[in-house]
């Protein structure tokens, strides 16, 4: 940054230099200097910031790792002090007095077969973070990279992935590089946009849009989410720990989560909400069940769908009329993967999500169950079915 104003200061001493014998009035021009060396000033501090934000967020990916939870807020004057329940903690800044800037990268982390890493979003359009190499850059494992940002002396902006031993250009999606000072003098600002509270949980939206949920407080095993509906959701799907987990896939009416692609039948009922063949009530217990066709559809008509992501997962932030909101994560469906018996399971469309509801019908062709969806960008209701022998669901947990 320093080599960057020494080449600026010392381009207009040479036009000083040719222009001394004309007397005129240097004023604008000098104000134009100042206004400059306190850009590239207010960028360096951008750059310190910005830095201790890809920390703050490779420390949030080690609390999701290690399932911490919130102990203790604190607000600060730029932003919220967190405390983990390790003893750890991060500061983030809320964003709310800056603007976005439309030249800076976004650095934001995204779920991968199981591993976060690192991404950009720049213009709107968010990529994966590569390395020299063309891999993706890992934040989370064993070699995890925590990347460095920096202003070369032509003003773009270069990161490193080495602990800043070497720096690249950062491109936008275009294959150009990017400035850091904007034609408009815009410079970029926190990665992070808002935080909310929203019962038990801690809502961190980021300027990507995406958003991180972080429980507050100790969480009990199978979490009930009051929507203000006729039931309560779980906050996770059956066969996971966390929201963003996809948790397994379900044959219709299978209470023991074993049955095998071809050989499979399910029970001759229309309904099988709470009995012996609901695999929610034989692995949760207590009233906890899978929903019906209606409390499907009442999640449906009477909550708020936005597709998002949450802890680098794609899905669904459903939100009812309480305020209080749950995550659907997009599972896709299974279906029977050529090879050797026993069969195994292939997630397909794994960009939407398929969600089993109790109520089945049976015709000519088999028995078929019910289920919910969404796509990429709406919900749906539940008058879909798969055949109950062929296809494997997400289940989401309710109780009364």
């Amino acid at each position: 940054m320093k080599t960057f104003k020494l080449i600026i200061l010392s381009a207009l001493s040479s036009f000083f230099v040719l222009s001394c014998s004309k007397e005129y009035d240097d004023s604008e021009l000098w104000d134009k200097v100042n206004s400059l060396d306190d850009r590239i000033t207010s960028i360096e501090e951008k750059i310190e910031s910005m830095n201790k934000e890809i920390t703050s967020m490779e420390n949030i990916v080690k609390a999701l790792e290690k399932r911490l939870y919130i102990t203790n807020i604190t607000s600060l004057s730029e932003g919220y002090e967190i405390l983990f329940s390790d003893g750890s903690k991060i500061i983030i800044s809320d964003g709310k007095d800056g603007e976005d800037g439309k030249d800076a990268p976004i650095i934001n982390v995204r779920l991968y077969e199981g591993q976060y890493y690192w991404t950009q979003t720049i213009n709107g359009e968010t990529d994966w973070l590569y390395d020299n190499e063309g891999n993706k850059v890992p934040a989370s494992g064993a070699d995890a990279t925590t990347p460095l940002l920096k202003v070369d002396s032509d003003g773009y902006w270069i990161i490193s992935y080495d602990n800043g031993n070497t720096y690249a250009r950062v491109f936008d999606e275009n294959g150009n590089a990017v400035k850091a000072i904007g034609q408009d003098g815009e410079d970029g600002n926190s990665f992070f946009d808002s935080v909310e509270i929203i019962g038990d949980e801690l809502w961190i939206t980021l300027k990507d849009g995406s958003e991180i949920v972080l429980p507050i407080g100790k969480q009990s095993p199978y979490k009930a989410v009051d929507l203000g509906l006729s039931v309560k959701w779980a906050s996770f799907n059956l066969g996971a720990t966390v929201p963003e987990e996809l948790g397994e896939l379900y044959f219709w009416g299978d209470p023991t989560g074993k049955g095998e692609f071809m050989s499979f039948e399910a029970p001759d009922m229309d309904n099988i909400c709470g009995t012996e063949y609901d695999i929610v009530r034989q692995m949760w217990g207590g009233t906890w069940k899978m929903p019906s066709e209606n409390a499907g559809l009442e999640l449906y008509l009477s909550c708020k769908w936005t597709r998002t992501i949450v802890n680098g997962v794609e899905g669904m932030k459903v939100t009812g009329r309480t305020g209080n909101s749950i995550f659907l994560p997009a599972t896709g469906y299974g279906l029977p993967k050529s090879g050797p018996s026993p069969v195994q399971t292939q997630r397909v469309n794994i960009e939407n999500g398929y969600y089993w509801v109790g109520d089945s019908y049976k015709d000519s062709y088999g028995r078929f169950g019910f289920y919910f969806y969404f796509d990429k960008s709406n919900p749906s209701n539940v008058c879909h079915s798969y055949n109950t022998s062929f296809a494997k669901c997400a289940i989401r947990p309710v109780k009364e």
